[in-house]
């Protein structure tokens, strides 16, 4: 390991999370005397991602300018060895740079790999080493992703952007990953990034990224977990019920303004009174919203029951006995 490469990948900036993920363990691979020379298995293991996926994150990577990939082969022999990973920091990746093009240091890349250097074109197996789309040998707990979810991803994508309303997917998962602490993993976090499509469904649904969305993020992940969060939809019943009650409060409050009952009363404050209190919880309840049952006191129940401010039946729709 070297600690410099590994330095210098946290530093780096305007990268997927996925993509600099693959980008410090390729660092992390990294040895200060010899280079960096590791398997494509040993990469996709690393990341807990798939070979097709890593070769993925590799391109963007390259296309960044922060790796030059050099493909080895045996002398003599039509044998691969492990690619060569040459990182922006290094010497030897400006140095390669400044040569001029030729035979003799930097031939054309092989048409079907795209790999920086090679001795000869090899279009006849160069396809199963980049993409293995079929194959992942990492040993991981599955993630629940379907075509359909991958299918929802891009079109949740299309909407946000064409309509122009709200951050950018990728701009709004890169927030929700920026407030997650302790509780998610790196490898949790490479994870969740292939249920993209949650977080579109959030903004579709017109929930509020700072106010509904980061808040309850952050106050999940705030703490080490035992068992790994793995998908967005985790937090989707959380979000829904905080974004129901500030948007249940801002009526009350607009709608006590308009009728000219005076300041409005913040809900919870010391200045509202306890019937007050009880009928902003009835109105909640029936409203059909979702209602948290700890939202719900063993009091709070009797006294509307008591005031017939709500039924048994209604209780029993929010699970409240």
């Amino acid at each position: 390991m070297s600690h410099r490469a590994t330095n210098w990948a946290i530093q780096q900036r305007g990268l997927a999370p996925a993509t600099k993920l693959v980008l410090w363990h390729l660092c992390d691979r990294h040895n200060p005397d010899y280079g960096c020379f590791p398997s494509q298995d040993q990469l996709a293991a690393d990341a807990e991602i798939s070979r097709s996926s890593l070769n993925v994150h590799l391109d963007k990577l390259e296309q960044a300018g922060l790796i030059r990939r050099e493909r080895r082969h045996s002398e003599g022999a039509h044998r691969r060895q492990s690619t060569r990973y040459f990182l922006a920091f290094e010497p030897e990746f400006s140095a390669q740079a400044e040569l001029p093009l030729g035979p003799e240091n930097r031939p054309d890349p092989c048409p079907e790999s795209r790999h920086g250097n090679g001795q000869k074109p090899c279009p006849d197996f160069a396809k199963s080493h980049v993409q293995n789309l079929d194959t992942n040998l990492v040993s991981k707990e599955p993630v629940i992703t379907t075509a359909r979810d991958a299918g929802a991803t891009r079109e949740a994508r299309v909407e946000v952007d064409a309509a122009d309303e709200g951050p950018d997917l990728d701009a709004a998962e890169a927030a929700c990953l920026a407030a997650c602490g302790e509780g998610m993993t790196p490898a949790a976090r490479a994870a969740i990034t292939g249920t993209t499509a949650t977080i579109g469904a959030w903004l579709a649904a017109g929930y509020d990224l700072e106010l509904d969305v980061l808040p309850v993020i952050a106050d999940r992940t705030a703490k080490a977990r035992s068992s790994p969060i793995r998908t967005w939809e985790y937090f989707s019943q959380a979000i829904a019920a905080r974004h129901a009650k500030r948007i249940s409060q801002a009526a009350r409050l607009q709608g006590a303004g308009e009728a000219g009952a005076g300041p409005a009363v913040a809900p919870g404050s010391q200045t509202a009174t306890p019937e007050d209190r009880l009928a902003r919880l009835a109105a909640w309840l029936n409203s059909g919203a979702y209602v948290p049952t700890s939202a719900v006191t063993n009091i709070q129940r009797d006294a509307l029951l008591r005031a017939g401010l709500v039924s048994e039946a209604t209780l029993r729709a929010h699970q409240i006995y």
